[in-house]
């Protein structure tokens, strides 16, 4: 008598969720992305997975710490791109991101440490771009007067802007508010510098500002401009 082959374990989605340690929702979207597919399905439609599916998600889960995109775990696990070469490009922008961030640290401490003086959220792009010339501490003897005056100008647009989102009651996560949001971001990348921590920078100048140098930046409208940039944040990681 031959003795029946035993069937390999599966798991149910839920199961697999509580095995990998992550939301059934995150194992949905990679499966969407191509990045996990079903083992099989049960004749009443339920997903099951095999232990290469946990495999799979672990290598997942190990990429997203380093701080990989999705995009770029897909081309490492189906082996489109080196995964050497895939590590070496991403040290080469994290050693980046620490000097950009080890500078942005020293301007906020700069701006924190220094009880006399108000920061007006208002001001920020002049403020910045002051202290990046003081930094580079090379002379020059170009005015830059119209270059600031046109970053006021392009701030105070992105101001006006948010606002006239938030009062036709546009969620932070729409198109438009969005797009401003984008505006915002790429103003201030443009002056500092960075491009991560551009929130946090918002949620220091509010606590330093005192309310009548807020010039139209209340704090619904700040946080309003968080809430936008987060959803420009997951969008852009979603790409």
């Amino acid at each position: 008598m031959t003795n029946a082959t035993p069937r390999r374990r599966r798991w149910r989605i839920g199961e697999l969720a509580e095995a990998t340690g992550v939301t059934v929702r995150t194992l949905h979207h990679y499966e969407h992305t191509g990045l996990l597919t079903v083992s099989e399905r049960t004749d009443g439609g339920h997903r099951m997975y095999d232990r290469e599916s946990i495999q799979r998600v672990s290598q997942i889960r190990a990429l997203r710490e380093l701080g990989f995109s999705l995009p770029e775990i897909r081309k490492a696990i189906e082996g489109r791109t080196s995964l050497t070469d895939l590590l070496r490009n991403h040290l080469e922008r994290i050693e980046l991101q620490v000097a950009r961030t080890t500078l942005l640290r020293d301007r906020l401490r700069n701006m924190t440490t220094q009880g006399e003086t108000q920061v007006s959220v208002d001001e920020l792009p002049a403020t910045l771009d002051a202290m990046s010339r003081i930094e580079k501490r090379t002379p020059s003897a170009i005015c830059t007067c119209a270059s600031n005056a046109s970053r006021e100008d392009r701030w105070r647009k992105i101001r006006d802007e948010l606002r006239s989102c938030m009062h036709q009651g546009e969620p932070p996560c729409s198109e438009r508010a969005i797009a401003v949001a984008r505006q915002a971001r790429s103003l201030l990348t443009e002056i500092a510098g960075v491009d991560s921590t551009v929130s946090m920078i918002l949620k220091v100048l509010t606590r330093l500002t005192e309310p009548h140098n807020l010039a139209g930046w209340d704090a619904s409208l700040m946080r309003y401009l968080d809430l936008a940039l987060a959803a420009l944040e997951n969008q852009l990681g979603q790409n």
